[in-house]
């Protein structure tokens, strides 16, 4: 059986003023390391039209090139270490066929 692809849904609360930093932290974190990673397919992020809610989602090939991904470079990066700072949320998912 082939592994499904996971999706990780990465939800912050922000305050005021915190949108810009967060996204363009999230933004320089996937152009320079994440896309690079093996198993990394796509993301994107979405805000709220208050600007307070911003989700992050990602594809990657499968859970297991994701949690190589986290044990790998998540966990050591700086970049990321600064986007913990804005206490996110997160869920993975996985597609449900119909």
């Amino acid at each position: 059986m082939k592994n499904k692809p996971l999706h990780v849904i990465v939800r912050f609360e922000l305050k005021a003023g915190e949108l810009d930093t967060l996204t363009a932290l999230i933004r320089d974190f996937f152009e320079k390391e994440v896309s690079h990673f093996p198993g990394f397919i796509s993301a994107k992020i979405h805000q709220n039209e208050a600007g307070t809610v911003l989700i992050n989602y990602a594809t990657w090939e499968s859970t297991e090139h994701f949690h190589q991904f986290v044990m790998e470079l998540a966990s050591l990066s700086p970049i990321a270490q600064q986007i913990q700072a804005f206490r996110p949320t997160q869920d993975m998912v996985f597609e449900v066929s119909l």
